[in-house]
């Protein structure tokens, strides 16, 4: 772009075609920033539930909205079924090529059919008039209803089965690294491996991922909280039945205490005293 930009006093083209060009980077510089963050958990559900609705459910909805509106935006009269010169003057078809049909097709998608319905209504040809309003009907009620409901049905289901993924962005965090690490050479690629697997045993050339596992991934904060604290309350009793232990142990050395043949850590290994 940067040629372009200053070549745009030579030539009025050269300008806009630098327009464009920003333009058409500013869309896919915010595609692809879009493409990594479905790896943030708070923004990356709903960038995939957006990809996701405009790749599978829009695309079905303009595929079969696309057949409606080809083929229901036809001319609704034959050349020789076209008024004569003095019914001109007071009626004029608004869709009178197929590109005008197209259009008033789209239109009455969003709701505006006032034009086009009093447009039929005033059509000299009466069979065409009753074959208008038919198409008119089945395009209001397999379009505007059924289709535009469907499409609403289709994005909630979408939503809703990737709002139930609690962890889809460890998913597309994941499949984002793949994509980045298939991007690279195989000797970087090897280097990044060394650098975030661990060696597995006394074979330094196998080597794996450590995995912290959540075990309160399934529980209420409450919960939680109570676990955690029932956890440091064992700790603690834990380390006072050492220090316990440990002193027991330094009573019996110094002769403060007697030792007697029934051991109180008969089966236990927290210590192992060393024989002076």
């Amino acid at each position: 772009m940067i040629p372009i930009r200053a070549a745009c006093s030579l030539s009025p083209d050269l300008l806009v075609v630098d327009n464009v060009l920003a333009a058409l980077v500013i869309l896919f510089t915010s595609v692809h920033y879009l493409y990594y963050c479905r790896a943030v958990k708070f923004v990356g559900p709903f960038v995939l539930m957006v990809y996701t609705i405009i790749a599978t459910d829009i695309r079905r909805f303009l595929m079969i909205y696309a057949f409606y509106l080809v083929f229901l935006s036809c001319e609704r009269a034959e050349q020789d079924q076209l008024p004569s010169a003095t019914d001109q003057d007071r009626f004029q078809n608004v869709i009178q090529n197929p590109a005008e049909a197209f259009i008033r097709t789209f239109i009455l998608t969003i709701g505006e059919f006032t034009v086009l319905y009093r447009n039929l209504a005033m059509c000299p040809a009466k069979v065409m008039v009753w074959i208008g309003k038919a198409v008119f009907l089945i395009f209001e009620l397999g379009v505007s209803i059924l289709q535009f409901n469907l499409l609403i049905a289709m994005m909630t289901r979408t939503y809703e089965t990737i709002f139930r993924t609690r962890k889809e962005y460890k998913r597309q965090w994941a499949q984002v690294i793949l994509m980045l690490e298939l991007s690279l050479a195989p000797k970087d690629r090897l280097m990044y491996l060394l650098q975030y697997s661990r060696p597995t045993g006394t074979n330094k050339k196998l080597r794996s991922l450590v995995v912290n596992k959540n075990v309160y991934q399934d529980k209420t904060p409450e919960q939680i909280a109570q676990a955690k604290e029932e956890k440091a309350k064992k700790v603690i009793e834990e380390r006072k039945t050492l220090l316990k232990r440990r002193l027991k142990d330094m009573e019996i050395r110094e002769g403060v205490r007697p030792h007697t043949s029934r051991s109180p850590r008969l089966q236990t290994g927290y210590l192992k005293i060393k024989e002076n």
